[in-house]
């Protein structure tokens, strides 16, 4: 699978997040949480632009946010109550519906995380080529 692919996965299931949050109804939620969720979206869309136009940072950036998010969301949606940033869904009882979202935004990330990672190690094998082959997510040049 390619960078952008995995991208495109990745902002899908985060707006698709997003929109449950609107289903829930977002009065509940904390600035931290809204900020916090802000932030992986904007993230998501410069990443997406990142592998579109084949930039050699997007397999990095991807990876970093494929890890963060899956880690952020995880503990933010998971977890029993720890801070501001906790929606837990356990505590707050959440449906099938938001479960079902949440757990592939996580698996969306998780996989952008993988496959930025499986290309960044494709750019630092030997050749000159190696980077250009990893960013455009083609293994022959």
């Amino acid at each position: 699978m390619g960078l952008l692919r995995a991208n495109i996965i990745f902002v899908a299931a985060n707006l698709l997040h997003t929109a449950d949050h609107q289903r829930q109804g977002t009065a509940g939620l904390s600035w931290e949480i809204l900020a916090g969720g802000s932030a992986i979206t904007i993230a998501a869309i410069v990443s997406l632009v990142l592998a579109w136009r084949r930039d050699w940072r997007a397999p990095v950036f991807g990876t970093v946010l494929g890890l963060s998010a899956a880690a952020g969301i995880a503990a933010s949606h998971l977890a029993p109550h720890w801070s501001a940033f906790s929606d837990s869904y356990p505590q707050i009882h959440a449906d099938a519906i938001s479960w079902v979202v949440v757990l592939l935004e996580i698996g969306a990330a998780a996989l952008l995380a993988v496959v930025g990672a499986v290309q960044l190690r494709r750019a630092s094998s030997p050749g000159p080529r190696a980077a250009v082959r990893a960013a455009s997510g083609r293994s022959t040049p």
